[in-house]
């Protein structure tokens, strides 16, 4: 049996992404921050675990929107499951990826 939720198709979208993909997450409520930019990501190149790094995230941003999977890694990651779930429950965040 297959269970269908927005989780996990955002998941598989996230894992079709080619390696090296730059994304950047952005927020509708941005709250205090300077920006509605939660961070920039790029799916981690050669790993073939599909997980995504922190290239930037502004000092302003809210962290506890995209928390990070592996914090004590350089540069920091979040894996794809972690991002889908956080875009997926989360409907302030939306996420621009870069062809």
């Amino acid at each position: 049996m297959t269970v269908l939720k927005a989780d996990n198709a955002l998941y598989v979208a996230l894992k079709m992404v080619p390696e090296g993909t730059r994304m950047t997450v952005y927020t509708s409520n941005q709250g205090s921050a300077k920006t509605n930019v939660v961070a920039e990501l790029r799916k981690e190149p050669g790993s073939g675990w599909d997980d995504w790094q922190f290239l930037k995230r502004p000092a302003t941003a809210n962290a506890e929107l995209l928390p990070a999977t592996w914090p004590n890694e350089d540069p920091t990651i979040i894996s794809s499951t972690a991002l889908a779930e956080s875009l997926g429950q989360n409907p302030d965040l939306w996420a621009d990826i870069s062809d």
